[in-house]
């Protein structure tokens, strides 16, 4: 199928894989395409004036995705600077978070009257070698790594990793508080049941499932939630994504 070259296909797309992560009314979207520098905000490009080529694109992709999710609720040619621990600083009313690894970046934006705060993460299958799953892994996780067929484990601590840093990108808005990997225990129950028969193997592509982010010390973001917190998880093409979130219970 050819396209015309004058009239190229948005780059910044509403994700089918990502959005089943989270409730109405918050938006995922997500880019394949390497951002582009030249579309940064003055405030933005500031930021990453001496990053390098590979961190300025995925920067820019990202910023690109949440315009695009901004846009959608009314609010366009947002501006997302970074604040000085490096979090995006989104527009009055909205809460959002990005992510990007190889070949994929994804933002998801809400109106903070439905949603306090939320986090999304995307990591690539396999991408965590065995030297350092004791790093993100805390040891009732790696008794369940374990206990898995030898096959599963590469997705299964992905999928732990992938948790962990949305759970993070969550409550870090709220409390700023920065957590070790060892502070929060992942527990996934649906790990089994996230194949749709015995043939498929837990973590193929389009497998998807819950699991529990628990606290394993006292943090400051027990403050706003009630722990453990559930959020979900999908496998899509080589990628696992984890997507947490905390609802606005206020009239």
């Amino acid at each position: 199928m050819s396209t015309n070259p004058h009239n190229p296909p948005a780059p910044n797309l509403r994700s089918a894989a990502l959005s089943p992560l989270f409730p109405a009314p918050v938006l995922v979207i997500e880019r394949r395409l390497p951002g582009d520098p030249a579309e940064l905000k003055p405030g933005e490009s500031h930021y990453v004036a001496r990053a390098r080529a590979k961190r300025l694109q995925e920067f820019a992709a990202g910023r690109a995705c949440a315009r695009t999710a901004l846009a959608a609720f009314g609010v366009h040619g947002a501006e997302l600077p970074a604040a000085t621990d490096r979090q995006p600083v989104w527009p009055p009313g909205f809460v959002g978070s990005i992510t990007h690894t190889s070949g994929f970046c994804a933002a998801a934006v809400a109106p903070k009257q439905s949603v306090r705060s939320l986090g999304v993460d995307t990591e690539v299958v396999g991408a965590p070698t065995p030297d350092i799953w004791s790093t993100l892994c805390r040891d009732e996780e790696l008794e369940w790594l374990d206990a898995l067929a030898v096959e599963h484990r590469p997705a299964a601590v992905t999928l732990v990793f992938s948790a962990k840093e949305a759970f993070y990108k969550c409550q870090y808005p709220l409390v700023a508080e920065w957590l070790d990997f060892h502070d929060v225990r992942i527990d996934v129950p649906d790990w089994h049941g996230a194949a749709a028969d015995e043939a498929d193997a837990p973590g193929a592509a389009g497998r998807a499932g819950l699991f529990t982010a628990a606290a394993m010390r006292t943090i400051r973001f027990a403050g706003h939630a009630v722990l453990p917190l559930t959020g979900r998880f999908v496998f899509h093409e080589q990628y696992v994504s984890a997507g947490v979130w905390l609802a606005n219970l206020r009239p």
